[in-house]
Parts: C-alpha cells; sequence; structure tokens
C-alpha cells in the first residue's frame, strides 16, 4: 500500500466519486481508478461498489475509511 493509492481511496470514499476526488488531487479520472485497482489488486479485496457514476464502501471499504 503506497501513500499515493490510501490519499486516492480516501478522496474517493470522501467525495463517493471517482471523478470528484480525481479533480480534488488534479490527476485524472483514469490515473486515480487505477490507483484504487491497484490497492484492490494487491490485496484481493474490493473497497468499493462501483454504481453508475458513483460509489459506495463495501464493508472492508468502510472500515478502512474509519482508521
Amino acid at each position: 500500500m503506497t501513500p499515493t493509492q490510501l490519499r486516492a481511496f480516501h478522496l474517493v470514499a470522501r467525495e463517493s466519486s471517482f471523478t470528484r476526488a480525481a479533480r480534488s488531487l488534479r490527476v485524472t479520472q483514469p490515473t486515480l481508478s487505477a490507483q484504487v485497482k491497484a490497492l484492490e489488486d494487491t490485496y484481493g479485496v474490493r473497497l468499493f461498489e462501483r454504481r453508475g457514476r458513483g460509489v459506495a464502501l463495501t464493508e472492508l471499504g468502510d472500515a478502512l475509511f474509519v482508521l
């Protein structure tokens, strides 16, 4: 887990949107999505439920966000 991946996760969780989080970080949405996907793939988990234009935290994602 890198600081960049953790920052990406936290902003997506806070904003409930990859697009808004990417805008906040001044990166592209695909870059941010790749950072979160790499984090999920590294640990074999899903942190977000992707829902159309928004996202919701999974139970595990919610536990990580609280930390």
